[in-house]
C-alpha cells in the first residue's frame, strides 16, 4: 500500500498545486479556444447551374405504376433475362463488395468516436545482488477516450457514411446500367432474328420470281438478262445472310456475358420472338426531378457530401484536442497490494507544423470544389441526355411512319409493274427496281424500329429508369 499511499499524497499535493495554477490554466485555455470555429457541413448541396422549368417536348402528366421501367417491354423472356442478369453479374458483386467496404469504413469511423477500452497485464521485477528488491504484478484495464468538441471524429464519420451512401447509389448505378444493357443486347438480338426472317421471306420471293422469269424466257417472251439480272439479285439478298448471322451471334454473346456466363453459341432468342410495340414517351417529370431519380447524381451528391465533411476534420486537426487516459487495475507488489485507478486528461494544441495542416484543409476546399463542378457538370449532362433522348425518339417514331407510309406505295407498285411484265406490258427492269427497293425499306424498318427501341432504352436509362431489385445485402447467387 506505501506505492499506493504515495502516489495519492502526490495527487493531492499536486491538486493543491493545481489550484494555485488554475487562473493561469483558464487563461491559456481561453486564449487557445478563442479562435476555434468548428465547420458547418451543407447536407443539401445544389448543383452550380440549375435546369429549365420543363422539358422541351411534353410528357404524359400522371407518374406510372411502382414498376421496373422496362415492364413497358411487356416482354416475359426480357424480364427473366434481366433478372438472372441482376443476380449473377460480376459488376453487381463488384458494387457489392465497394458497398461492404465502405460499410466497414463507416463502422471504424464510428467506433473512433467511442472510448476504447483495451485489457492489460503486466509484472515488474527488480534485482540486485541476487536478490528480488522490487515486485509488481497488475492486471485490470485501459480507457482512452478523444472528447469530440470541436466534430473532428464526427466529420470523420459523416465523410465515411456518405461514402458509404455513394456507393450504394453506385450499386443502382450499375445495376441501371446493367439492365439497360440486357435490354440492348436482347433487343439487337430479336432486331437481327427479324432480319433473318425477313431475308429468308425475301428470297423466297426473289427464287419465285427467278422461276417465273426463267419460265418467261424459255417461252421467248424475255431476254436472257432479265435472268441474269433476277439471278443477281437472289444472290445479292442471300449474301446479306451471313452478316446478319454473325451480328446476332455477337447480341447472343453479350446476353451470355451481362448475365455471368461465358458466350456457349445457344440461342436465347428464337424466331417467335418479336418486337414490341412501345408505348408513348413514358413520364419525364421536370430537369429537378434527375437530382432525384438518378442514382449516379445522387452519389455525386453524396461525394460532395463527404468532401464537406472533410473540410470539417481538416480544420478540426487545427483546433485543441482533448483526451482522457485512464486504467483500473489490481496490483500486487513488494509495496502494494490491492485495487487502483488512475485517470489522465490532456489537451493538445498544434503549435508548429510548417503549414501542414493547413494546406490539409487548403486541399480539402480544393476537393470540394472540383466535386461541386463534377456535379454540376454531370446535372447538365443528364439533362442533356434526356433532352437528346426526348428528341431522337419523337423524330424515330416520325420516320418510322414515312418509311412505312413509302413501303406500302411500294407495295402497290411491285404488284402493278408484276402484273404488266406478266402479261407482257413492261420489260422486266420497273418490276427489278421496285422489288429491289421494296425489299431495301423492308429491311431498313426492322433497323429503324430497332433503334427506336435504342432511344427509348437510353431516354428511361436518362430519366434514372425506376428500378425494383433486392435489398443492398443481397449476394449474387
Amino acid at each position: 500500500m506505501k506505492i499506493f499511499n504515495r502516489q495519492v499524497e502526490t495527487g493531492r499535493s499536486v491538486k493543491n498545486c493545481g489550484k494555485h495554477r488554475m487562473a493561469a490554466l483558464i487563461l491559456v485555455a481561453s486564449f487557445l479556444f478563442s479562435g476555434c470555429r468548428s465547420h458547418t457541413i451543407n447536407t443539401l448541396p445544389e448543383p452550380l447551374q440549375t435546369g429549365g422549368a420543363a422539358y422541351s417536348i411534353p410528357s404524359p402528366s400522371s407518374k406510372p405504376d411502382n414498376q421496373n421501367w422496362w415492364a413497358s417491354f411487356k416482354d416475359a423472356k426480357l424480364d427473366e433475362l434481366i433478372d438472372e442478369a441482376l443476380n449473377r453479374n460480376f459488376d453487381v458483386m463488384r458494387g457489392l463488395a465497394r458497398l461492404d467496404q465502405a460499410d466497414a469504413l463507416t463502422r471504424q469511423a464510428r467506433a473512433s468516436r467511442l472510448p476504447q477500452v483495451d485489457f492489460e497485464a503486466s509484472m515488474l521485477r527488480d534485482w540486485a545482488d541476487g536478490e528480488t528488491r522490487n515486485r509488481l504484478d497488475r492486471i485490470g484495464g485501459a480507457l482512452a477516450w478523444e472528447v469530440d468538441v470541436f466534430n473532428r471524429l464526427g466529420s470523420a464519420e459523416m465523410a465515411r457514411q456518405s461514402e458509404r451512401a455513394a456507393r450504394a447509389e453506385d450499386l443502382e448505378t450499375i445495376r441501371l446500367s446493367l439492365s439497360a444493357e440486357v435490354t440492348a443486347a436482347y433487343v439487337d438480338a430479336v432486331g437481327q432474328r427479324t432480319q433473318l426472317l425477313l431475308l429468308k421471306e425475301q428470297i423466297e420471293v426473289d427464287r419465285e420470281l427467278l422461276e417465273l422469269t426463267e419460265i418467261r424466257f424459255e417461252a421467248g417472251l424475255t431476254a436472257s438478262v432479265d435472268v441474269l439480272q433476277q439471278s443477281s439479285v437472289l444472290a445479292e439478298t442471300e449474301s446479306l445472310v451471313p452478316p446478319t448471322e454473325a451480328l446476332l451471334r455477337v447480341a447472343e454473346n453479350r446476353l451470355d456475358v451481362l448475365m455471368g456466363q461465358a458466350p456457349d453459341a445457344v440461342d436465347r432468342v428464337d424466331d417467335n420472338d418479336r418486337f414490341v410495340s412501345i408505348e408513348d414517351l413514358p413520364f419525364i417529370g421536370v430537369p429537378s426531378d434527375l437530382l432525384l431519380n438518378r442514382p449516379d447524381l445522387r452519389a455525386l451528391k453524396n461525394e460532395l457530401i463527404a468532401a464537406d465533411a472533410e473540410i470539417g476534420q481538416a480544420i478540426a486537426d487545427r483546433l485543441p484536442r482533448i483526451t482522457l487516459d485512464g486504467s483500473v487495475f489490481y496490483g500486487s507488489g513488494s509495496d502494494f497490494t490491492g485495487p487502483a485507478g488512475i485517470l489522465l486528461g490532456s489537451i493538445i494544441q498544434p503549435l508548429l507544423d510548417w503549414g501542414a495542416r493547413k494546406a490539409e484543409v487548403e486541399r480539402s476546399r480544393a476537393l470540394y470544389v472540383e466535386r461541386l463542378a463534377v456535379f454540376s457538370q454531370a446535372y447538365l449532362q443528364a439533362i442533356e441526355d434526356v433532352e437528346n433522348a426526348l428528341y431522337k425518339e419523337r423524330k424515330q417514331r416520325e420516320f418510322l411512319d414515312r418509311l412505312e407510309r413509302r413501303r406500302r406505295f411500294l407495295e402497290r407498285t411491285v404488284e402493278e409493274t408484276r402484273d404488266r411484265y406478266t402479261n407482257g406490258l413492261t420489260d422486266f427492269l420497273p418490276v427489278l427496281d421496285a422489288l429491289k427497293e421494296l425489299q431495301r425499306i423492308e429491311r431498313t424498318i426492322v433497323t429503324q424500329q430497332r433503334e427506336l427501341l435504342a432511344f427509348h432504352i437510353q431516354l428511361q436509362r436518362a430519366l434514372g429508369g425506376q428500378l425494383k431489385v433486392p435489398g443492398n445485402g443481397d449476394q449474387i447467387q
